[in-house]
Formats: structure tokens, C-alpha cells, sequence
């Protein structure tokens, strides 16, 4: 990995654990399915931006429209909808602690469907992450909540979370082995466009109409659909063209403890000692199973 690939890594982290805190502000004015849907449309008008002064992405959506649909539906109308239904309920540093399933997801479709095998520093490290994620939801999933719901209310809401994780992994792989000629700009405007038109009707059938929205909700579904996902997309597509499908969805990893810490500081969510050991443990992970090396990062 370069050093521009990991600032993009890293930015990517930073941008991807805000959309937690977007989430859990604007889905309870908004609700699930108008939060969802508002968001890949906001994302789609960005986009529709930047076809509009690029001819050559406009023919790249051409030729591979049929493909960029399926992406728009696994990396975004689907993945979306479900972490707003998981946003009800599910705070917003276990949402991320869940998005982390990703890399384990993506690697295991890489290497049956698409014959890309892991090194065993990958699958270790990959492994180390995935023990970090587990200290992280340690408390929630075992701590209990004290609301007397019961064990599948309980779980529900993370299962709409692991499935969206599933659509971002076939979309991941979808994009690195039949689109790797195309741009990730037009990648992203394909999907994105496609997809918003997709969601729409859901959109205006959904929207709480004569409903007082808050402008901060207003400001939590423009940022999710320009900042944390039309633009982290682009980012997001070029990553997994230089690293590969698995490497690039490592991370969600480290997303949790940008969220965390955002969810302590701007939602008053709890931050104890194992988000703490969770989190070294995480970025240990993500370390080996991005097969980094800080001596030639340096001598780049």
C-alpha cells in the first residue's frame, strides 16, 4: 500500500464513522426508509455533477450500466435502508463495530467466487480485527440493555446490519472484477444515479409529510449523501482498484473508533475501557491484514 493509499484509507475512516452520527440524528425525524432514500438521492445529485462535466464518464455508464445497477443496489439502496432501520435502535459506534464484518465478508466471496487468495498474514490479521470487533460489542451483546426486550428484538437490528455488510462486500467485488476499466468516478455516479432513481418513489411515499424536521436532520442527510457517501465512493472505488476488494473493506475496521469517539463526544454515548482495548486491538488487525509496511512507506 502507497502513502497516497493510505491517506485515502484513512480519510475514508474518518468520513465513513461520521455517517453513524448522521444516522442516529436524522432516522428518528425522518425515519428509515425517507433517511435511506433522501440519502442516495442528495448523493446522486452530486454525481449527476460530475457526468455533466465529463463526457468520458458518461460513456463509461453507458457501456456498463447494467453492472453499476447491481452495485448501486449492493453498496448503496440496500445497505443504506438497512443500517436506518438498525439506527433505531443500535447506537452509533456498535453500528460501525457491526459495518466491520465487511473485510471477513468480502475476503470469503473474493476467494470462493472469484479465486483471490488471502495470504496468511491477511487471514490473521483479518482475524485479530474481527476479536477487536467482538471486545468492542462485548458489553451490548452481553451486558444487556435493562429494557426488558427480548433476545431476537434485540438482535434484529444488528441482523439488518450484518446484511447490509453482505451487499457492501458483493458490491465491493462486483466493482474489482468486472469494472476495473472504468473510472471510479463513473462507477460511482452509475451506481449512485441509478440508485437514487430507484429510491425516489420511495422517497416521496416515505417522507413524513407535515412533520416538523429539524434543521439538523436537514444537515445530517445533505452530509451523509455528499460528504460520507458521493465523495467517500469516489475514494472508496479508487481503493479498490489499487489494493483489491478485501484490502480496501479492511476499512471498516477502523471506522468504529472514529465512531466511537464522535458518538462520546457529539451524542453522549459511552466510552469505557473496552472501546478502549477494542480499538488497539482493531488497528493491530487492520495492520496485518493490509499487509502495511512502515519501513517502505517511508522510503516511498
Amino acid at each position: 500500500m502507497s502513502k497516497r493509499d493510505l491517506i485515502t484509507f484513512i480519510t475514508l475512516s474518518f468520513m465513513w464513522s461520521l455517517s453513524f452520527i448522521f444516522y442516529r440524528i436524522g432516522v428518528p425525524e425522518f425515519g428509515s426508509l425517507a433517511f435511506a432514500s433522501l440519502r442516495v438521492i442528495f448523493a446522486g445529485l452530486v454525481m449527476l455533477a460530475f457526468i455533466l462535466l465529463n463526457k468520458k464518464n458518461r460513456v463509461g455508464i453507458r457501456e456498463h450500466w447494467k453492472l453499476l445497477a447491481l452495485v448501486g443496489i449492493f453498496s448503496a439502496a440496500l445497505p443504506f435502508m438497512l443500517f436506518s432501520f438498525s439506527a433505531r435502535s443500535v447506537n452509533a459506534g456498535v453500528l460501525a463495530v457491526l459495518n466491520a464484518s465487511v473485510p471477513m465478508i468480502s475476503g470469503l466471496i473474493a476467494s470462493t467466487f472469484f479465486k483471490d487468495k488471502l495470504s496468511k498474514k491477511q487471514v490473521f490479521g483479518l482475524l485479530i480485527g474481527v476479536v477487536g470487533v467482538v471486545i468492542l460489542m462485548s458489553e451490548s451483546l452481553f451486558g444487556g440493555n435493562g429494557q426488558g426486550t427480548g433476545v431476537v428484538a434485540g438482535l434484529l437490528p444488528m441482523g439488518y446490519a450484518l446484511l447490509a455488510c453482505v451487499g457492501y462486500a458483493v458490491g465491493a467485488n462486483i466493482t474489482r472484477n468486472y469494472l476495473d476499466n472504468v473510472s471510479p468516478v463513473a462507477i460511482t455516479a452509475g451506481s449512485l444515479i441509478i440508485a437514487s432513481v430507484m429510491m425516489l418513489p420511495v422517497a416521496l411515499y416515505e417522507f413524513p409529510y407535515g412533520k416538523s424536521i429539524s434543521m439538523k436532520a436537514w444537515l445530517s442527510v445533505v452530509c451523509i449523501g455528499v460528504f460520507s457517501t458521493a465523495i467517500a465512493l469516489i475514494f472508496m472505488n479508487q481503493l479498490i482498484k489499487n489494493i483489491g476488494p478485501t484490502r480496501a473493506t479492511s476499512i471498516t475496521l477502523v471506522i468504529p473508533i472514529f465512531a466511537i469517539i464522535f458518538g462520546y463526544l457529539l451524542l453522549d454515548e459511552a466510552l469505557d475501557i473496552q472501546a478502549i482495548i477494542g480499538s488497539m486491538v482493531i488497528l493491530f488487525g487492520t495492520y496485518l491484514s493490509l499487509e502495511l509496511s512502515i519501513k517502505k512507506m517511508l522510503k516511498s
